[in-house]
């Protein structure tokens, strides 16, 4: 008798019936994740686990590289800026990231974390712009710029700007070549579009150049605008800034210019004549904001009607500020949506409350491992995007 029970206790766990088949296969792995649940978690998560979780499965990696979501992301990273730094150590080109502290106290610090594809040294990086989650990297000394997506590690290295001569005597295209005046990157929100904007200027009556590249898919071509404007390339300015679809950037000492990125027509600012001849423009709570700074008053300017040339002012006094020495030296990097005005130096930043005259210094955290790590640029308004270009 204990012999038949035996038997049937071994065939039932030899052959188990459906239930218990549908029992079995659970209780070794747990049931999947629905995909709409997937793709929201993934939105919500820094743009380094969203590279991890398209690695679990092929079906992921589908989820997570759809248009759908990688909109999402952008969507939602846009309300979670961070700061961005580009750093060279060890022969390479990396790029560190960090949350933006909420509420730092005075000498506090914030850890920076790697991404973790790293670049060649010999990539350019004198002057370099964010928009949107890409970097646009440019050097002085003629290299090819390069664009590069730090999250996702992707690069792609702009075609050649052609500059011609046409109908001039060569030595005259000689003795007054024409130069490259700039290079921007854009975003436009509407139509979903990064475009690089090239400027070419002469020193003689030769109108300027503009020629735009749209990043997608397919052959990466340069095409020539027809609404120019001519320039000269002087003035100072401190960075260029791409605010809800325009671009800002100045040419003369008392004139910014504006490209449409949609339109991809141009335009001219002029300036308050009481305008300082050397700026910074950043992102005023989705305006553009223009700061002087005059001995240790910090003076602010908002273009609050393009279309009549009105500026606002707001002065501030520097007193908290002047134990460093805020000028030059140090870079203003933008403003945080809770209105501080952020500078950097080095291997610290500071937070001035406008409101509350009130400044407190963070610390930068988290290279010590490179050896001799030397940070060369600093974004505060850094958002990840991880569509690949």
């Amino acid at each position: 008798m204990i012999d038949k029970l035996r038997l049937r206790h071994l065939e039932s766990h030899r052959h188990p019936v459906p239930e218990i088949k549908y029992a079995l296969k659970f209780r070794n792995s747990d049931p999947p994740i629905p995909d709409d649940l997937l793709v929201e978690i993934s939105s919500r998560v820094p743009g380094k686990s969203v590279a991890r979780f398209r690695c679990v499965s092929k079906h992921w990696a589908f989820l997570l590289r759809r248009s759908d979501f990688t909109e999402l992301f952008l969507t939602k990273s846009l309300t979670r800026p961070r700061f961005l730094f580009t750093v060279k150590a060890n022969g390479k080109l990396l790029f560190y990231s960090s949350p933006r502290p909420h509420n730092p106290d005075d000498n506090s610090s914030l850890v920076a974390s790697p991404y973790n594809t790293s670049f060649p040294e010999y990539f350019p990086s004198d002057i370099c712009s964010t928009v949107c989650g890409l970097v646009l990297l440019q050097g002085w000394k003629r290299k090819v710029p390069v664009i590069c997506n730090p999250a996702t590690g992707e690069f792609l290295t702009l075609p050649k700007v052609l500059l011609k001569e046409k109908n001039l005597p060569k030595v005259k295209a000689k003795s007054n070549p024409t130069e490259m005046g700039g290079m921007y990157l854009g975003y436009d929100p509407l139509g979903k579009q990064f475009k690089v904007l090239c400027m070419t200027w002469s020193r003689d009556e030769r109108p300027n150049t503009h020629q735009v590249l749209t990043l997608e898919s397919g052959k990466r071509l340069w095409r020539t605008l027809e609404h120019k404007l001519h320039f000269v390339n002087n003035g100072e300015i401190n960075g260029d800034i791409c605010v809800d679809g325009v671009l800002y950037f100045r040419k003369y000492s008392k004139i910014v210019v504006c490209f449409d990125v949609r339109s991809e027509k141009s335009s001219f600012i002029n300036t308050n004549e009481d305008m300082w001849y050397s700026l910074s423009l950043f992102n005023y709570k989705g305006k553009l904001g223009a700061r002087c700074l005059v001995e240790q008053e910090l003076e602010l300017w908002v273009l609050e009607d393009a279309g009549n040339h009105k500026w606002s002012k707001r002065s501030f006094v520097f007193s908290p500020m002047r134990h460093y020495r805020i000028g030059r030296q140090k870079l203003l990097l933008g403003m945080t949506s809770k209105g501080e005005i952020v500078y950097w130096w080095n291997s610290f930043l500071l937070f001035y409350n406008l409101e509350s005259n009130t400044v407190k210094r963070v610390n930068i955290q988290g290279m010590e491992g490179l050896g001799h790590p030397r940070i060369c640029h600093t974004f505060v308004n850094y958002v990840e995007n991880m569509k690949f270009i």
